[in-house]
C-alpha cells in the first residue's frame, strides 16, 4: 500500500505542475512585433492597398493593390511559403485613375469579380467598371464603357438576396439616393430609387455609409451618413421595400469647426452588439481631437489621451484628397486575442505636422471617464515599434493563417506608396475562431478546384457582404464571454476590411459553447466548437438553415502541443516511477525468498 501511494501521490505532483506550468507561462506572457516585409512582399516595394479577398479560392485571402500611379489593378495572392504575397492576374488601364476597389460576386457565377472607381473629369463624379474574374485569371474591362457612373463612392449590399453583390449609392449630390442591382447577364444594374428619405438630408462624401445588423434580428440594415445626421434604415424580408426609415441619429454636440471621421462598427464591450465608433475632431486643425462611442442613447467621449510619455500631444490628420487620408478612419481587430477589438488609427503630431504616424489603440477597461461605457481605448505608443514611422494608414492581416492579426502599414515617401508587413508576435498562446461565410453560389463548369494547401475543394462563392456572426464562451475565470460581428460591413473610401471575422477566445482552450450565423432574417446555431479552428459557412437555400454547411480546420495551438508535451513527460516519468517501483519490489521478493532458504526450521527437529 505504501508503494501505491507513493505511486499515486507521484501522478498527483506531476498533473500539479502540468497546470502551474501553463498559468507561470501565461503569466510571462507579452505582446511584441517583427518586421517581416521582405517574407511577405518580396521584390514589390510599392503599391496602394485597396482591398482583401480570396480571388482563387485557395483558402488564403489575397490583397488588391493599385500600381503605375493608380493605372494598373494587380492582385497579390496569398500562400503558405514564403514569399507570402506573389503577383497574380492584373489589369492595366491608359486613362483610368482607379480610386477604390471592391471585390465580390456580381454576375452570381461563383468566381470574384473585381469592381473599380474612377476618378471622371466632373468633380465628386466616379465611373464604375467591372472586371469578370474566373478562378486564374481576371477579364480586363473595356475602359471606353463604365457600367455607370455615381456621386461618390458606393457601398457594396446584397439588395435582393441573390447572393450577387449590389451597389447602394446616388448620382445625384442632392436629390434621390438609388440601389443598383446586378444580374446574372454581366450587363449594366438596374437602378431603383429609394423610398423618400426620412430626414431628406444629402448624403456625406466620403461616407462611412454600412451594411450591418443594427437591430440584432440577422437581417442587415443600412447605416446612412449624412451632412447633419446618422440614418438608420431596417432591413425588411418578403417586402417590396427592402429598407424602412427607423431612426436619426444627430452628430455629437459641437461648434461649426467639429470634424466627424468614418465610423468603425466593433463590439468594444463583448455584449453581442455592434458599437458604434467614430474620431471626433473639435477643431478645423484636428489638433483637440477624441474618440466618441453612441450607446443608442446618445454619444460618449472616452477622452482618449493622445499625449505621449515624451510629453508631445498628437492629434488626427486634417482630411485631404490623397488616398488614405482622405477621411479620418479607425480600423478594428483584436491584436492582442483577449476578445476585445482594437483599433489602429493615424496621428500626427501637433508641434511638427509632418510628423505622422500609425498607433494601436488597445481595448482596456474603464471606470471613470466613459461612464455608462465600460471599456475605452489607450493608445500603445510602442506597439508598433520601430515600424510606423511616415505611415498614412494601418490595417490588419493574418499573414500565417494562424488565427492572430498582424498588421499591414502603408508607407508614403513624397507620392509614393508601399505596404509594410508587421507580424504579431505573441508569446503567449491565445485561442481564436475564424469564421468565413460565402455566398454558396456554384458553377457547374469547374466546381472543383485545388487549394493552396493540396486538397481539392468545391467553389462555394465568394465573401458576402452584411452576415451577423455571434459567439458564447466561457472565459479562464469561469465568467460567460459573448462577442458579435459582422462581415464586410464596408466597402467604400479604402475600409480596407477583412473578409473573415477572428474572434480572440483568450487563454484557455476551452469549447466554444455556441456560434450563430444569420443572414435574411434567418440563422444557424453550431455548438461546442473546437478553439484555434477556421468555420467556412455555406448559407445555401438561405431559406433553409438546416441545410447550411459547415466546413472546420482546426489550427494545433502552441499550448496544445505544449500540453501534449507536458501530459507524455509526465506519463513517462509516472512509467519510470512504476518500473524502478517494480524492479525493486522483484529484487525484495527475491531476497526474502533466499533468507528462507537459509532458514533453520526447528520445527522440523
Amino acid at each position: 500500500m505504501a508503494r501505491l501511494s507513493g505511486v499515486t501521490q507521484a501522478v498527483i505532483h506531476g498533473l500539479l505542475f502540468f497546470p502551474l506550468f501553463i498559468i507561470t507561462s501565461e503569466r510571462l506572457a507579452a505582446v511584441g512585433a517583427t518586421d517581416i516585409t521582405k517574407q511577405v512582399f518580396s521584390n514589390i516595394n510599392d503599391g496602394i492597398v485597396a482591398a482583401f479577398g480570396d480571388f482563387n479560392s485557395d483558402e488564403f485571402t489575397d490583397v488588391f493593390i493599385l500600381r503605375n500611379d493608380t493605372k494598373t489593378l494587380q492582385i497579390l495572392l496569398g500562400a503558405e511559403t514564403e514569399p507570402l504575397l506573389r503577383p497574380g492576374p492584373k489589369c492595366d488601364f491608359k486613362k483610368l485613375e482607379i480610386t477604390s476597389v471592391v471585390p465580390g460576386d456580381f454576375d452570381g457565377d461563383a468566381y470574384m469579380d473585381v469592381l473599380i472607381t474612377t476618378r471622371t473629369k466632373k468633380e465628386g463624379y466616379f465611373d464604375i467598371y467591372v472586371n469578370w474574374g474566373r478562378t486564374d485569371y481576371l477579364n480586363c474591362t473595356d475602359e471606353s464603357e463604365p457600367l455607370l457612373t455615381t456621386y461618390g463612392e458606393p457601398l457594396a449590399i446584397d439588395y435582393n438576396n441573390d447572393m450577387i453583390i449590389d451597389l447602394f449609392g446616388t448620382d445625384d449630390p442632392h436629390e434621390n439616393r438609388y440601389y443598383y442591382i446586378f444580374q446574372n447577364n454581366r450587363g449594366k444594374p438596374e437602378r431603383k430609387r429609394m423610398v423618400d428619405p426620412g430626414t431628406k438630408g444629402s448624403l456625406r462624401f466620403p461616407n462611412s455609409n454600412a451594411y450591418l445588423d443594427v437591430n440584432r434580428d440577422f437581417t442587415a440594415d443600412l447605416f446612412i451618413e449624412t451632412n447633419h445626421s446618422y440614418e438608420i434604415w431596417t432591413g425588411l424580408e418578403g417586402q417590396d421595400e427592402k429598407f424602412i426609415f427607423s431612426k436619426e441619429i444627430k452628430y455629437p454636440i459641437g461648434n461649426d469647426n467639429l470634424r466627424m471621421g468614418q465610423s468603425v462598427f466593433l463590439d468594444m464591450e463583448l455584449k453581442g452588439s455592434q458599437n458604434h465608433i467614430v474620431p471626433v475632431c473639435f477643431d478645423r486643425s484636428c489638433n483637440n481631437a477624441t474618440i466618441m462611442v453612441y450607446d443608442e442613447n446618445h454619444f460618449t467621449d472616452l477622452h482618449i489621451s493622445l499625449k505621449d510619455p515624451q510629453g508631445s500631444t498628437w492629434g488626427f490628420i486634417v482630411p485631404d484628397k490623397e488616398p488614405y487620408t482622405n477621411a479620418i478612419t479607425a480600423r478594428g481587430g483584436d491584436f492582442n486575442m483577449d476578445g476585445y477589438p482594437d483599433l489602429l488609427i493615424t496621428l500626427k503630431n501637433v508641434a511638427n505636422s509632418n510628423r505622422i504616424q500609425t498607433f494601436l489603440l488597445e481595448n482596456v477597461p474603464c471606470t471613470v471617464l466613459c461612464k455608462p461605457l465600460s471599456r475605452t481605448f489607450e493608445v500603445k505608443w510602442d506597439a508598433l515599434s520601430p515600424m510606423g514611422n511616415n505611415t498614412v494608414a494601418g490595417t490588419f492581416y493574418d499573414f500565417y493563417q494562424d488565427g492572430v492579426l498582424d498588421v499591414m502599414l502603408i508607407e508614403k515617401v513624397g507620392k509614393k506608396y508601399r505596404p509594410l508587413a508587421f507580424r504579431n508576435t505573441l508569446d503567449y498562446d491565445a485561442n481564436f475562431v475564424k469564421v468565413i461565410v460565402l455566398t454558396g453560389l456554384t458553377n457547374k463548369k469547374n466546381e472543383t478546384t485545388i487549394t493552396a494547401l493540396g486538397r481539392k475543394k468545391r467553389t462555394y462563392g465568394t465573401n458576402l457582404p452584411g452576415p451577423r456572426i455571434v459567439y458564447f464562451t466561457t472565459t479562464q475565470e469561469g465568467d460567460g464571454q459573448h462577442g458579435s460581428s459582422s462581415q464586410l460591413p464596408q466597402s467604400a473610401y479604402f475600409a480596407l476590411q477583412l473578409p473573415y471575422t477572428i474572434f480572440g477566445l483568450g487563454r484557455t482552450p476551452n469549447f466554444v459553447d455556441s456560434l450563430t450565423v444569420g443572414l435574411s432574417n434567418k440563422s444557424r446555431t453550431w455548438t461546442q466548437l473546437i478553439p484555434n479552428s477556421q468555420m467556412i459557412v455555406v448559407p445555401r437555400p438561405v431559406e433553409e438553415p438546416l441545410r447550411w454547411k459547415a466546413q472546420l480546420f482546426v489550427t494545433p495551438s502552441k499550448l496544445i502541443l505544449m500540453s501534449v508535451v507536458a501530459l507524455g513527460g509526465t506519463c513517462f516519468v509516472i512509467t519510470l516511477i512504476i518500473l524502478g517501483l517494480y524492479i525493486k519490489e522483484k529484487r525484495e521478493d527475491k531476497q526474502e525468498k533466499l533468507q528462507e532458504a537459509h532458514r533453520f526450521h526447528f520445527d522440523a527437529m
